[in-house]
C-alpha cells in the first residue's frame, strides 16, 4: 500500500539515488545552457570588481531570505540534503573549480579558504589538511548560525560545493561530510574532505 501525505512524499525522495549517470546527466542539462554558465561567472567577476548586478539594488540582500527557504525545506525532507549536495557539486565544479590553485588537496584549499570570508558566507578555518584527508570548519555560517538545535546537519550545499571544486583540479573524485552543524548543536560546522 502506497504510503500518502507527507510520509508518501518522503518515502518517494528517499528513492532518489544521484549517483554515476544521474550525475552525468545534471553535469549534461548544466553544460547545455553555457550561456547561464558564462552569465553567471560574469556576476561573479561584477562582485569582483564592486559592480552591481542589478541596475537598482545591490548585491548583498537579507540572509533570511535564503536561509528560511533552505532551513524548512531540510526540516520538511531532509531526504532532499542528497540532491542539494549534488547541486552543490555542480556550483563547485563550475563557479569555485575556476579560481582555484594549488595541485594538492592543501594547497587547493589553502587558494579557496579566502571566498567564504569575501562573499561574507563564513569564516573558515582548515584544522588539518593532508594529501588524501582534510578537516575545515565554518564559523558564523550564513545557512544555520544562530539557528536552534533541528538535530540536522543542513549545509549540504556547502559540502557539495567544496567536494565539486575540490575534485576538478584534483582529477580525483572527493567526498565532503558535514559533521557538526549549529543547526545541529554546535558552535560551528565541520567539514571531512575524503579524496577517493
Amino acid at each position: 500500500m502506497e504510503k500518502k501525505g507527507l510520509d508518501g512524499a518522503r518515502e518517494k525522495l528517499k528513492d532518489i539515488r544521484i549517483e554515476g549517470p544521474v550525475y552525468e546527466g545534471m553535469r549534461q542539462i548544466v553544460n547545455d545552457h553555457p550561456e547561464l554558465v558564462r552569465r553567471i561567472l560574469d556576476h561573479y567577476a561584477m562582485l569582483e570588481r564592486g559592480e552591481w548586478i542589478r541596475p537598482n539594488l545591490p548585491n548583498e540582500m537579507q540572509i533570511l531570505y535564503m536561509r528560511d527557504r533552505q532551513t524548512l525545506s531540510f526540516l520538511l525532507f531532509p531526504e532532499m540534503l542528497e540532491i542539494g549536495y549534488q547541486v552543490g557539486r555542480l556550483i563547485g565544479e563550475k563557479f569555485i573549480a575556476p579560481f582555484l590553485t594549488g595541485r594538492t588537496l592543501p594547497e587547493i584549499m589553502q587558494s579557496n579558504l579566502h571566498f567564504a570570508l569575501d562573499h561574507n558566507y563564513a569564516r573558515q578555518e582548515i584544522v588539518t589538511a593532508a594529501e588524501d584527508y582534510a578537516v575545515y570548519r565554518n564559523y558564523e555560517c550564513a545557512d544555520c548560525y544562530g539557528l536552534p538545535n533541528i538535530g540536522l546537519n543542513i549545509c549540504c550545499y556547502e559540502a557539495g560545493t567544496a567536494a565539486g571544486s575540490f575534485e576538478t583540479p584534483l582529477g580525483r573524485p572527493v567526498q565532503v561530510r558535514e559533521t557538526k552543524c549549529c543547526a545541529n548543536g554546535s558552535d560551528f560546522c565541520e567539514f571531512e574532505v575524503t579524496v577517493l
